[in-house]
């Protein structure tokens, strides 16, 4: 429940604080005395959308604070979902309005304005003028009825959209069917011919990425190559000074140190196991080296071929996958060509089955309607009684549209006899 609003420097409002009670709280007075700028404000302490024009003229900021009371446990549990605890049963929604810019806090704690809104959502619900003469347009009835009996009739609905779009689709593709003999031989030789183009190159999947990976190296090997041969040189090849020869000469001079205490042998047996670390990596250095040399042959063949790959990705796809790709599609589609006849025959029954269960679908769903209709208008009629609208006779009428849509086939209207 809204217990307490706080209004500070707000439009023509220097401060005010306004104590709301249980059951109804009526703001009145006369235009112009600031009824608007007070929902307004709680408008604002909610995340509505704010400018610097709303500021008091010559404030540096405003202030709109919003204290809640939160008693029910399952609005409790769910503010403690978004990580948000009332204390002592209160919540203060805080909203510091500056120029260009706003900050949010909830029991002072700063929090971004998609919380806010979040929470905010939990907590009140605000209503606007003429809101209520929604209930006159008829279009809307149908929406209120779905809104009502959301339990029953959600997945009925799911099932009639995706009913309702395979019958479009098989609609739409049987109407773009129909061809002339000449038409028809006119796409299947360009369809042989396109898949004879891309069938000839004999790609694999991933094969221009594996390529243009290979080519990169080829087109560096000079450069790669000089580098791998300058560390072998270091490491092992230079006469004089490679860490291989420096090693060796390291591990004779400490062998007079081995066996004179432990710490002689461990660090003894540390440089051996360098040398052997260093003699498995100058091995397959030199192994790495061999992967950088390439044949002016080797060279041209995957230029070539790169060159071939690229050719078919310009007509038929950004990559060798989705040229593959293509081909698999024309392939369906010269088979639907050749044998056509087959083709729409079996493309009819589909749009036949896809309507028959988009029908069914439909009736369905209707069915559901109409049974959570008679429990709506009866709960409308209690609350009509409640207000003393007595003997109101009231139902919704259901027609059943002309042509079907996503929603079913149902066109729905309350009436009071």
């Amino acid at each position: 429940m809204l217990q307490n609003l706080h209004v500070k420097n707000l439009a023509l409002i220097d401060e005010v604080e306004v104590d709301f009670g249980p059951g109804l709280n009526i703001l009145t007075g006369e235009t112009g005395a600031g009824k608007s700028i007070i929902l307004g404000s709680v408008n604002l302490a909610l995340g509505g959308r704010y400018n610097a024009d709303m500021l008091r003229k010559g404030a540096r900021f405003g202030l709109v604070e919003l204290m809640f009371s939160i008693e029910n446990q399952e609005l409790i549990r769910q503010l403690e979902e978004m990580d948000i605890f009332p204390e002592d049963g209160m919540l203060i929604l805080s909203r510091k309005l500056m120029e260009g810019r706003s900050v949010s806090k909830i029991n002072g704690e700063t929090v971004t304005m998609g919380v806010l809104r979040d929470v905010a959502s939990l907590l009140i619900d605000i209503h606007e003028q003429h809101e209520h003469q929604r209930l006159l347009n008829k279009r809307n009835h149908l929406t209120f009825l779905d809104v009502y009996a959301k339990e029953q009739v959600e997945k009925p609905k799911q099932k009639m959209a995706l009913a309702y779009r395979a019958y479009q689709e098989y609609s739409r593709r049987l109407e773009a069917s129909g061809m002339e003999e000449k038409e028809r031989r006119k796409e299947i030789d360009l369809t042989e011919y396109e898949l004879h183009e891309i069938e000839s190159a004999h790609l694999r999947m991933g094969e221009d990425e594996d390529l243009e990976s290979l080519y990169q190296r080829m087109t560096q090997s000079k450069d790669l190559t000089s580098a791998v041969a300058q560390t072998y040189q270091y490491t092992s090849e230079d006469d004089r000074n490679n860490a291989s020869d420096l090693l060796s000469r390291a591990i004779r001079s400490l062998q007079e140190v081995e066996h004179f205490d432990e710490k002689g042998t461990a660090l003894y047996g540390q440089l051996v196991e360098i040398d052997s670390l260093l003699n498995d990596f100058n091995r397959e250095l030199s192994e790495y080296a061999k992967s950088f040399e390439f044949s002016e042959e080797e060279f041209y063949e995957t230029e070539n071929r790169l060159n071939e790959i690229n050719r078919l990705k310009a007509k038929y796809g950004n990559t060798v996958n989705e040229i593959l790709e293509y081909a698999e599609e024309k392939r369906q589609r010269l088979n639907e060509l050749e044998h056509y006849e087959t083709y729409i025959e079996n493309l009819r029954s589909q749009t036949e089955a896809a309507q028959k269960e988009m029908q069914s679908c439909a009736e369905k769903l209707s069915k559901i309607r109409k049974k959570a209709a008679i429990s709506f208008t009866k709960e409308i009629k209690a609350g009509l009684e409640d207000l003393n609208f007595l003997d109101v006779q009231l139902e919704m009428r259901f027609l059943q549209e002309a042509k079907m849509s996503a929603l079913g086939m149902d066109d729905a209207e309350f009436l009071f006899l």
